[in-house]
Parts: C-alpha cells; sequence; structure tokens
C-alpha cells in the first residue's frame, strides 16, 4: 500500500511552489547624538525639516540621502496547511491528494540575493526608503505519508486502520523572485545610546505563482555607539524581528503534466490499484445499503482516475493550490554599523531562532544636496 510513497515526487513538485519568504532588514540605524548646546553651524541640505533648527542644538545628523545595496541570506520553516491541485476543467484530486495524507514534517523555505535601498531622512527623526531585490530561492519539503488500509474485523465488519510509511525528503526546487517595497525608520538617541523601530511591506512575484506574495517585517533594535580618534565610529545592537504574509489566501500556479509525466502516471496506478482491491474486497463480501453505496461511490473514483491518466498522456496541465504559513514570526538580531566617514558606512547582522536563520550584509553611501 505505498501509494503516497510512490507518488511523493510529483506531489511534492507542486508543494515546493509554495513561493518565498524574502526578508528585507532595514539600514538606517545610525542616529542624532543629542546635545542641548546652542552652535552656530550651516545645515547646508534641504533634508531633513527642521535640520537647521537640529544643528543649531548641537544634533549629529547624517547626510539626508542614502543607497544602500545589501546581500541577504534567509530560511525560514514553514507550515502548509492547505493543499490541493486539479486539472485546468475543474476535475479535482484532492480526495487523494491533501496535507492529512500526506502529513507534511518539514517545510524549509532559502533565499539570498541582493536587494538595493534608497533612503531620505525627512525629519532628523524619520527616514522613509524604497527597495528592490532580485533572489533566488529553494524549498525543500519532508513528508511521512500515511495510508488508510482496510481489514476485516472479527465481527465481519471493515476496520479502517491508518498507519504511516517511512519520511521522504524530496529534492530542492529552485526558483527567482523580483520583490519591490518601502518602508520607514523611526530612530532616537541620547548620548552614545540609541533605538530604533523599522517597518517594510514587499510585493514579490515570481513565474511560478500566479499571486504577488505581500510581505511584512517589522523590527526594533537598541545599541550603542562608540567613537575612535580617527572619527570612525562603531554601532553594536541587539534586536528582535517580527516577520509575516500580510495576506494569507492560498497561493495557486499551474504547472504542464510533461514535467511531472512519470511520477504522475506512477500516482495514478497506486491508487487505482488500491481503489480496485478496495472494491474486490467490498464485492466479496454480503450485499449491505452502505457497501453497495461504497461500491459505487469507488467506480465513480475509478473512472476519474481513468480519465486523470488520459489527460497525463495528453500532457494536459494542472492547477496546484497552497496555503503557507510562518511557525515562528519572532527571532533575535544582533549586528553592528561601521561607519568609516561622512559618506561610507558597513552593516552586518545575523538573526537567529528555533526555525529560522538570518544574515546580511552591505555597504550603504550617503549623500546631500
Amino acid at each position: 500500500m505505498n501509494l503516497l510513497f510512490n507518488k511523493g515526487g510529483f506531489i511534492i513538485i507542486m508543494v515546493l511552489l509554495l513561493g518565498f519568504t524574502d526578508v528585507y532588514a532595514q539600514s538606517g540605524i545610525q542616529f542624532p547624538v543629542s546635545d542641548t548646546l546652542t552652535v552656530h553651524k550651516k545645515w547646508k541640505y534641504k533634508l531633513p525639516i527642521w535640520g537647521q533648527k537640529v544643528t543649531d542644538r548641537n544634533i549629529e545628523l547624517q547626510k539626508p540621502f542614502g543607497l544602500n545595496v545589501n546581500y541577504v541570506a534567509n530560511e525560514l520553516q514553514l507550515a502548509l496547511t492547505e493543499f490541493s491541485m486539479n486539472f485546468y476543467d475543474g476535475q479535482n484530486l484532492d480526495e487523494f491528494i491533501n496535507p492529512e495524507t500526506l502529513n507534511f514534517t518539514e517545510t524549509i523555505a532559502t533565499t539570498n540575493g541582493v536587494n538595493i535601498r534608497a533612503d531620505a531622512w525627512i525629519l532628523p527623526f524619520l527616514n522613509f526608503y524604497g527597495l528592490y531585490s532580485r533572489n533566488h530561492g529553494s524549498t525543500k519539503v519532508s513528508f511521512q505519508p500515511q495510508v488508510t488500509e482496510y481489514d476485516l474485523g472479527q465481527n465481519g465488519n471493515l476496520k479502517q486502520i491508518t498507519t504511516l510509511e517511512n519520511a521522504i525528503s524530496v529534492p530542492k526546487v529552485l526558483f527567482d523572485t523580483n520583490s519591490f517595497g518601502f518602508g520607514t525608520t523611526m530612530v532616537y538617541g541620547w548620548s552614545n545610546y540609541f533605538v530604533n523601530v523599522d517597518g517594510n511591506m514587499t510585493w514579490t512575484t515570481s513565474d511560478l505563482l500566479e499571486q504577488t506574495v505581500k510581505f511584512f517585517v517589522g523590527s526594533a533594535r537598541i545599541g550603542r555607539r562608540v567613537t575612535f580618534d580617527n572619527d570612525m565610529k562603531l554601532a553594536v545592537y541587539i534586536g528582535v524581528m517580527y516577520r509575516e504574509f500580510v495576506d494569507k489566501e492560498n497561493n495557486t500556479g499551474s504547472l504542464g503534466v510533461p514535467e511531472l509525466d512519470e511520477a504522475m502516471t506512477q500516482a495514478i496506478d497506486g491508487i487505482t490499484a488500491i481503489t480496485d482491491a478496495r472494491i474486490d474486497l467490498l464485492e466479496s463480501l454480503p450485499s449491505t445499503p452502505e457497501r453497495d453505496e461504497e461500491i459505487a461511490d469507488l467506480y465513480i473514483r475509478k473512472d476519474k482516475l481513468d480519465a486523470a491518466g488520459e489527460r497525463i498522456e495528453n500532457g494536459d496541465a494542472i492547477n496546484y493550490k497552497i496555503k503557507k504559513e510562518i511557525i515562528d514570526n519572532w527571532s533575535t538580531q544582533v549586528g553592528f554599523n561601521f561607519e568609516i566617514n561622512d559618506n561610507w558606512m558597513y552593516r552586518g547582522e545575523l538573526g537567529y531562532s528555533a526555525y529560522s536563520r538570518f544574515f546580511m550584509t552591505g555597504l550603504q553611501y550617503r549623500f546631500g544636496f
């Protein structure tokens, strides 16, 4: 009774098309240093608003505009809560293939790529930015299929038995994504300490999915900055990050059956064999209204399976629908920002939780006019 084991390959290829989890951390961790001493300095840039008033109070400001290039690598464990597939004409296969029978045990999505971020300090404590990212990703799924078998009990009634097959890990499926987004950062500094809060929204597209995936990232950090004798500055910080899919509706897509032809054929053959065995068992027992009704339903299923097999031979395409959720939305973040001079800054950050890993590093250039 290895129907799910045999069809595992093609099923999981569908499941692997669950999208992506591009994560973008804010870069504006720099901060003004408060000092109530009044000085006579000229703030020569148009932004931020109140820049001259803040400068008159001897508060140190960044140059108002920035351009960041960051490399980001991310790993998240996901839960697949819904899964179904059907042909273009609406013939549904989820009575054979669903999360309950597949029993997903581990789904890991990874992405890595470069994102470009342009920002501006609108107010001394408020930064707005836009970003674009091109990422390469992969998804790995493990599952342990649950197979339903039947046995004739001592009283002559059929007994249903659910068994677990061996765990299966399917090779990774690769994909590429494009993302656009925007966000804002709020900061507050005192002496050489600072806090900031950041939030951003991204819209991600891929040729594997019909919908655009919307993703929210929020974070908060607290840290301290040290100034060296050569005026270089190092800020170190610790914080938390929250990530979540904004639209939790199912994602849909489609694949041509030729990509899955052999595995699909094995799946249909396996399900048909079990359906035939079930029919033979029921027909060998005394007739009852309940058994006769079940036999009729099984013949309908057999007709659907035969039709599906013909569709596969004809090279027709199938639709899939999946719903995914992040197992743990929160992670702990630690990082640093090294200010080489007023124009150039370098940053690195690590994030960790029991179900996620995060790494980011990048270079920032600041300027004003």
